[in-house]
C-alpha cells in the first residue's frame, strides 16, 4: 500500500489539496505542503476530442506526467473525470452526459488500466445532482446511476483496488444518495463525495442548520446525513471522501444560488485559515471520513470573485494564512479539543399535562426546554398533532398555554413537544393523558389558595385550584374579586360598613391565575377567590385581608 506523505492519526481524515496548472507546480506545493492527496481534474473531451479511438497526445502526455511526479512524491492520486467530447454526447457542450454511457466508461476503464496502482481513486463525473455540471437531461439519480454503473465495472475490471466514488456531489446530497440506492446503484461505488465549498458558504464549520430535522444539505456537518442514509443501506463501512472544501476571501457579495445579493461571498483570510484547521478537527472525529481536500491550492485568476479565491495562495503567488494552518495540519495532526458544532439536541421536561392527568374541557400545557452549549431557541406544543402554542424561549424558561380541548374524543390524548436549539437542533417529548368525562367521577375535594404581591397599592393575586392527591384539571371557573370596606354614605351607625366589591374577574380553574389591580382608597381591603362547585369538584374558598395606608 502506498504510504502517506503527511501525518495522520487512525480516526484523522487525510487532507489533500486540488489542483490545476502544471504537474511540476502541483506535486511541488503537495511536497511543500506535506499533504497526503491530490486531485485534479480530467476532461475526456480533450483527451479524445476526435473518436474513441485517438487520443491528444499533449493531453495525455500532461496527465501521464502528473500521475508520475505524484507517484515518485508517495501522493494519493484522485482522478474527477468529466466532460463528453462532441462525438459522444451529440453537442459542442461538454458538460452534456455522453449518450452511451459505455462509451465514458471504456474511457475511464482504460485510464484505470494505464495508471493501475498509482491512481488511488475515481470520481464519476462532478457535481452530477445539480445542473451546473450536469447539462442536456435534468440531473437526477435516474440520469446518473447508469454513467456510474457502467464505469464502475469498467474500473475494477482493469485494477480491483483503486476506489470508484459516487459523485462527487453539490454540497451532502443525502436525498440523492437515497436516489442511487433506489436506482440499485448501491454495488457500484466504494465510497461516496461531497463537495462543501458551494453555496457562498462563510460559516464556521461547526454551524449548521436543520432541515425536516435533518442536519441541513449545504452545511459541512451534513455529511453525516449522507452517513445515515448509507447505514440505512447496509454500506456504513463504506467511507465518504470530502474531496472540495474551502473558503473563499473574496470581498464581494455573493452572485449565485438561493443566497444571491442577501450575504458576503467571502471571509477574512484570518477566518478562512482557521476555518481550514477547524474543519479538519471536525472530520477527525468521524472514521468513515477519509479524506478532506482543500479546493483549491492556487487562486484560479486575478479577476475578484468568489471563485477566484479560494486559493491557499493568492493569485501573485504569495502566501495566505491558510497555506501555514493546510501545512501544520498535514504534517503535525489535528491539535484542536473543543467538541465541533452542538450536535445534542435540547432536552424537554413537560411538566403538564402528565400521564395521569384527566381533563374534560380546558386543559393546561407547560414545558421547558434545554441547551447547555447553544441555549433555547423555541417550543412548540401540538395537540393530536394539532399547533396549539409556540414562543421563543431561553433555557428553562416554560411555556404555558391553557387551550380548550373540549372537541378531542373522551379517552387517550397525545400531546407533542418540539424543542429547538440555537444551533437548530431539533427534539421532540411527548406524553399521552386523558380525555375523561368528569361527572362519572366520585366527588372530589378541592384547595384553593393564593398570595399577594406588592409594596404599594398594586397588588398582584397569584394563585391556584387544586385537586389534592390527584392529576385531575377541574371543570368551571374562580371567581377573584377585591373588595373594599365601606360605609354606606346615608347612614351614620357603624353597622352600615359593608364589603364592597371594585374589582372582578373569572379565571379558568386548570392553571395558576393572576389577577392585578391598583387599589385606590386607603383602609381595609379583602381579596377573595371563589370556585363554586361544579361536577364532581367541592366549592372552596380562599379570604385574605390587607390595610392600604
Amino acid at each position: 500500500m502506498l504510504s502517506l506523505g503527511g501525518v495522520s492519526t487512525a480516526s484523522a481524515a487525510e487532507t489533500g489539496i486540488s489542483v490545476d496548472g502544471s504537474a511540476a507546480t502541483a506535486i511541488a506545493d503537495a511536497n511543500a505542503l506535506g499533504v497526503d492527496w491530490v486531485r485534479r481534474f480530467v476532461d475526456w473531451n480533450a483527451m479524445q476530442p476526435d473518436s474513441a479511438t485517438s487520443y491528444a497526445a499533449s493531453a495525455i502526455a500532461e496527465l501521464d506526467d502528473f500521475v508520475t511526479r505524484a507517484h515518485a512524491s508517495r501522493r494519493k492520486v484522485a482522478l474527477t473525470v468529466l466532460g463528453a467530447p462532441t462525438w459522444a454526447n451529440g453537442s459542442s457542450d461538454a458538460r452534456v452526459a455522453p449518450q452511451d454511457p459505455n462509451q465514458y466508461a471504456s474511457f475511464i476503464g482504460r485510464l484505470a488500466e494505464r495508471y493501475k496502482g498509482r491512481v488511488q481513486s475515481w470520481e464519476i463525473w462532478n457535481e452530477p445532482d445539480e445542473a451546473e455540471f450536469w447539462h442536456g437531461t435534468t440531473p437526477s439519480p435516474a440520469a446518473y446511476a447508469p454513467l456510474l454503473k457502467a464505469s464502475y465495472t469498467a474500473i475494477k475490471a482493469a485494477d480491483p483496488t483503486t476506489q470508484v466514488v459516487a459523485g462527487p456531489l453539490t454540497g451532502n446530497n443525502y436525498e440523492f444518495v437515497e436516489g442511487l440506492y433506489s436506482e440499485g446503484a448501491g454495488g457500484s461505488f466504494d465510497a461516496v463525495g461531497v463537495h462543501t465549498d458551494t453555496a457562498c458558504g462563510i460559516n464556521a464549520p461547526d454551524i449548521f442548520y436543520n432541515e425536516n430535522g435533518r442536519i441541513g444539505r449545504f452545511t459541512f456537518l451534513g455529511f453525516r446525513e449522507v452517513h445515515s442514509v448509507m447505514v440505512a443501506h447496509g454500506d456504513g463501512n463504506k467511507p465518504i471522501t470530502m474531496s472540495e472544501m474551502g473558503w473563499s476571501t473574496t470581498t464581494l457579495t455573493c452572485d449565485r444560488g438561493k443566497w444571491a445579493g442577501q450575504k458576503d461571498a467571502g471571509v477574512s483570510e484570518a477566518s478562512q485559515a482557521a476555518f481550514l484547521t477547524q474543519a479538519y478537527h471536525c472530520l477527525s472525529g468521524y472514521p468513515y471520513m477519509q479524506m478532506g481536500v482543500w479546493f483549491s491550492t492556487r487562486d484560479a485568476g486575478a479577476a475578484e470573485s468568489e471563485l477566484n479565491r479560494y486559493g491557499l495562495l493568492r493569485w501573485n503567488g504569495t502566501k495566505r494564512g491558510s497555506w501555514a494552518a493546510m501545512r501544520q495540519v498535514a504534517t503535525e495532526g489535528d491539535k484542536l479539543t473543543t467538541a465541533c458544532g452542538d450536535l445534542e439536541p435540547p432536552t424537554i421536561k413537560i411538566l403538564s399535562p402528565v400521564a395521569s392527568t384527566q381533563y374534560q374541557d380546558q386543559l393546561y400545557i407547560a414545558a421547558s426546554g434545554h441547551d447547555p452549549d447553544s441555549s433555547m431557541r423555541s417550543l412548540r406544543f401540538y395537540l393530536e398533532g394539532k399547533v396549539v402554542g409556540a414562543a421563543a424561549v431561553k433555557n428553562d424558561e416554560v411555556l404555558e398555554r391553557t387551550v380548550d380541548a373540549s372537541s378531542l374524543p373522551y379517552g387517550p390524548v397525545t400531546l407533542k413537544v418540539r424543542a429547538i436549539d440555537g444551533a437548530g437542533a431539533v427534539s421532540y417529548s411527548e406524553v399521552v393523558f386523558n380525555r375523561t368525562r368528569m361527572s362519572t367521577l366520585a366527588p372530589q375535594k378541592t384547595a384553593l389558595s393564593f398570595k399577594l404581591t406588592g409594596k404599594t397599592a398594586t397588588k398582584t393575586i397569584t394563585g391556584r385550584l387544586s385537586v389534592p392527591g390527584t392529576q385531575l384539571m377541574p371543570t368551571g371557573k374562580v371567581l377573584i374579586r377585591w373588595e373594599r370596606y365601606v360605609r354606606k354614605q346615608w347612614v351614620k351607625s357603624r353597622v352600615a360598613y359593608h364589603w364592597s366589591s371594585r374589582f372582578a374577574t373569572l379565571k379558568n380553574p386548570v392553571s395558576t391565575f393572576v389577577f392585578k389591580r391598583t387599589l385606590k382608597g386607603k383602609g381595609r381591603w379583602r381579596a377573595t377567590a371563589t370556585y363554586a362547585a361544579s361536577g364532581p369538584f367541592a366549592k372552596s374558598v380562599a379570604v385574605k385581608t390587607i390595610r392600604i395606608r
